[in-house]
């Protein structure tokens, strides 16, 4: 299992390095202008989550069943497809900020200090929810429904909450109209995802999953 995690690391590396050369101005008079601490703050946040996600599956991906239920792909196995088309499309948002600047009123400041804030909010939850996911799928046995503990107090679905807040945080560290469009994009997708795993869960757990969903909100605390 280990060269998977090798290889998601690589993945994962390799993006990042693509979504800030498309921030250099190769042939500016300062090419590196745009790899400001709006975006220098966005990518090491982004950073530090991916290595704690893979970190933290190490002792998940002991076994083939266990690293398709931490990825969904039991529920879910077109997902992955879908998400690799979105975060090729998210380029776009860094060379709009390096480049483009199609909607120059978009970079305020004061509105990317928000996203910024934004995007550490929601890597704490991802690392928080990763850490809770990596206890409960080593469990010894028959795990129980991962319900009213950690994260999954707030909502069924903390992860794909964070996700969805993410790219609205994304959209305003980088001032891009393209973020909002990707914003609506990915949060249709994880919506979708979120109903397909739902279906699967229910199936899993029958009604002590029924009765969670009724006390626990899917994606925003105490509404929806």
């Amino acid at each position: 299992m280990k060269h998977i995690l090798w290889k998601t690391l690589a993945c994962s590396l390799a993006y990042l390095g693509v979504a800030v050369a498309c921030l250099i101005q190769w042939n500016g008079p300062n090419p590196w202008l745009r790899v400001d601490w709006f975006a220098a703050g966005y990518f090491a946040l982004r950073l530090v989550g991916s290595l704690h996600s893979i970190v933290s599956s190490l002792g998940v991906f002991r076994s083939r069943s266990l690293r398709q239920e931490w990825w969904a792909l039991n529920s879910d196995p077109a997902g992955p497809r879908w998400v690799m088309l979105l975060m090729a499309l998210d380029l776009v948002v860094f060379l709009d900020y390096g480049h483009w600047r199609l909607v120059p009123w978009l970079a305020q400041p004061g509105l990317q200090m928000i996203g910024l804030a934004l995007y550490f909010a929601v890597t704490v939850g991802q690392i928080w929810t990763d850490a809770y996911l990596a206890r409960y799928f080593k469990q010894d046995g028959t795990p129980v429904v991962p319900m009213n503990h950690g994260p999954y107090r707030f909502v069924r679905h903390p992860r794909y909450a964070a996700a969805i807040v993410g790219k609205a945080a994304m959209a305003l560290i980088f001032a891009s109209a393209f973020g909002w469009l990707l914003f609506i994009a990915w949060s249709l997708l994880l919506l979708n995802k979120i109903a397909v795993e739902e279906k699967h869960l229910r199936a899993l757990f029958g009604p002590q999953y029924e009765s969670y969903a009724r006390t626990t909100a899917k994606v925003i605390p105490r509404i929806h």
